[in-house]
């Protein structure tokens, strides 16, 4: 099942639409989440690449055989099964474009934690290659032009990421050569209504940092526009323009004054004087204040023969020193970074045979 946007805008509801099918295919998708006693059975868990709030990503491999995978496993305690589902099919859905990190199929459910796979890649996160400074022009404008692209694909299905960060851009090769965007855990059919975040986030549009409890915004694609804009200057400078895109933080006070002084004045306040014209008229669409005249994810392609002005930035392949796919990968199972999540999954494993889980319905 394809998520997609309806050929004629004025005969329906596009949102309606896709949250129509993204509903139909969870439901669908419920009846084949296979139970497992214990998620040591299907793979071998090599060692943790990330965690948070509600979980955690683990390095694993399938006891069958077969390349290494990135396991995202949520705490069942933690997340309502029909946002893990929402997840895992939002990813199955769009894991055909390149520049979209890739969801595997066989969802998985233990007593205790809910998981699925996605592609492994090597190179960790993109926040990892911005440590001390910029990524030279070149890499920036590779990174910018996937990940265009990957949001164009995401908005032409009706869907809205809504988390576009350094964090979220997983890298594959040491000159960014691929990278995709991943985390699907915010994305939602556009129209979606969506609170303000629930703490100063540098990447958020002032529109949505405007909010307050209780109060929503439906959810555009104009949101991930101005993710990818902060995510260029972040790319771009190694740190990012603000703390929160509201007053009274003085970068963006700064930033918005210059935005909204007419006529504007002929050179940029610092740090954005460090950008030359083609890269500022660049940032100044993608962040543009008012979400309706925002640029669209694609305006990047026009940009990609101009010079942006960051030869300033060290012609090496970033701040990944010499990692490489192989390092860590081997870790022997059970090491030290896996000794909490060893003895969650010793108690699991006395849950499942309680309850049967090898055995019983999802």
């Amino acid at each position: 099942m394809e998520l997609r946007e309806p050929e004629n805008h004025e005969d329906g509801d596009p949102e309606e639409d896709t949250a129509t099918a993204l509903q139909r295919l969870v439901e669908l998708t419920a009846t084949r989440v296979t139970p497992v006693r214990n998620l040591r059975v299907p793979y071998r868990l090599i060692r943790e690449l990330g965690s948070g709030s509600y979980g955690r990503v683990l390095l694993a491999r399938p006891r069958q055989g077969g390349p290494a995978v990135a396991l995202k496993v949520l705490r069942r305690d933690s997340v309502l099964r029909t946002t893990f589902l929402r997840e895992f099919c939002v990813g199955r859905c769009v894991s055909s474009h390149p520049g979209l990190l890739q969801t595997l199929a066989g969802p998985l459910q233990s007593p205790r934690h809910f998981a699925f796979a996605q592609e492994y890649a090597p190179y960790g996160d993109l926040s990892g290659m911005l440590k001390e400074q910029g990524l030279p022009e070149l890499l920036v404008k590779r990174v910018m032009a996937q990940l265009a692209g990957a949001l164009d694909f995401l908005h032409g299905r009706g869907l809205v990421h809504a988390d576009v960060k350094p964090d979220n851009v997983l890298v594959f090769d040491p000159v960014c050569s691929r990278v995709a965007l991943g985390d699907l855990g915010l994305t939602r059919p556009e129209g979606s209504p969506t609170p303000a975040p629930p703490g100063p986030l540098p990447s958020a549009p002032p529109e949505l940092c405007l909010l307050l409890p209780p109060e929503t915004l439906p959810l555009r694609p104009a949101l991930d526009s101005w993710g990818l804009g902060v995510l260029l200057f972040c790319t771009a400078t190694a740190c990012f323009p603000w703390d929160v895109a509201l007053a009274p933080d003085p970068e963006f006070e700064t930033f918005a004054g210059w935005m909204t002084t007419r006529p504007q004045p002929p050179r940029p306040p610092p740090p954005w004087d460090q950008f030359a014209p083609p890269a500022l008229a660049l940032l100044q669409g993608l962040l543009d204040l008012d979400p309706e005249t925002r640029s669209p994810p694609l305006v990047v392609l026009d940009f990609l023969g101009d010079d942006w002005g960051l030869e300033r930035n060290r012609e090496g392949p970033g701040g990944l020193g010499g990692m490489s796919s192989e390092d860590g990968e081997e870790e022997e199972e059970g090491g030290a970074s896996l000794e909490e999540w060893t003895d969650e999954e010793e108690e699991e494993d006395k849950d499942g045979r309680r309850m049967g889980t090898d055995r019983g319905a999802p």
